[in-house]
């Protein structure tokens, strides 16, 4: 039996009614060069094969745990795996996904007692490839949703600065939480955050964002937990930041609901209000945007 110490990685997979690709994506955790590490498998009330099919890898492989809950949302179950992790580092992979066989190898060997936080897909982000970002300057990139930051897979995180606050949120909000779990995190530690220029993660197709439907009411909501996830007395500092990813969200509103329905809306008008506090304005290019008649019009430039 594996002491608590001696895992060195834990792996947290959330899985919902993903029989077609958990079984890449166990096999790709399987066959990492890391070792020793554990798998906990999590089966948020699947309808489909995916719990049994976990449970074959099980029964093949010590190093995996299955846990079988009723159906409680993504962010509960990664909540529910770090419970019970027992490694000395945490991460996420999603079960669509997959883990290119050195990932945690790349992931862990940088990882020392001056880092809470090793993030991987450097390449992907303007990170200028530097190694180390002090870890006021990563917040500020953090509440911009910089790169992959805002995503929980392709990092590892020391287990001591993942609490069941980066997880409490209600099951409603589906999109956006990942971005929720980081801010908490960034303010967790005050560690400089180190980077790995590797390819750390295969992306499948995503779901959740492809269809998620924006709305103002839904912006307002996700933005309160934006708020009250940046401490208080650091509010002001990043309130510019803050400002970047709401208008980030109001375009994204803006290709999913009439523009008569949102420009009245408690949060385009908190939107403006603090950006007449700091006395910047929208670009053109965003009130251009912004001001197209034509929700079919929106929708094209967007995917453009």
């Amino acid at each position: 039996m594996q002491q608590v110490e001696d895992y060195k990685v834990s792996v947290i997979v959330p899985i919902y009614n993903s029989e077609d690709t958990i079984g890449a994506c166990i096999s790709s955790i399987l066959n990492q060069s890391l070792s020793p590490i554990e798998i906990i498998l999590i089966d948020d009330g699947c309808k489909d094969t995916s719990g049994s099919i976990c449970d074959d890898f099980s029964q093949r492989d010590h190093r995996i745990t299955v846990i079988h809950q009723d159906n409680m949302g993504r962010s509960a179950a990664r909540f529910h795996g770090t419970q019970v992790a027992r490694g000395q580092w945490l991460t996420f992979v999603d079960s669509d996904d997959t883990l290119p066989a050195s990932a945690l190898q790349d992931l862990y060997s940088v990882c020392t007692d001056g880092v809470d936080i090793v993030m991987g897909n450097g390449n992907s982000s303007e990170f200028e490839n530097r190694d180390i970002i002090p870890i006021d300057e990563f917040r500020h990139m953090a509440v911009r949703a910089e790169g992959t930051i805002g995503v929980p897979w392709g990092s590892l995180y020391r287990r001591t600065v993942v609490t069941p606050y980066l997880f409490d949120l209600p099951r409603e909000i589906m999109n956006g939480e990942d971005y929720i779990f980081w801010l908490r995190l960034v303010f967790q530690t005050e560690k400089s955050v180190r980077i790995v220029h590797k390819n750390v993660y295969n992306k499948g197709e995503e779901h959740t964002c492809n269809h998620f439907i924006w709305t103002a009411d839904y912006c307002v909501r996700l933005n309160d937990f934006r708020m009250s996830s940046i401490p208080a007395e650091y509010r002001q500092r990043y309130l510019e930041d803050t400002i970047k990813d709401r208008i980030a969200n109001l375009c994204a509103i803006a290709v999913c609901q009439k523009r008569n329905t949102w420009k009245k809306s408690k949060f385009l008008h908190d939107i403006e209000k603090d950006m007449k506090l700091l006395k910047t304005r929208f670009t053109w290019k965003q009130l251009l945007f912004l001001h197209m008649p034509s929700l079919r019009i929106r929708k094209l430039l967007a995917s453009i």
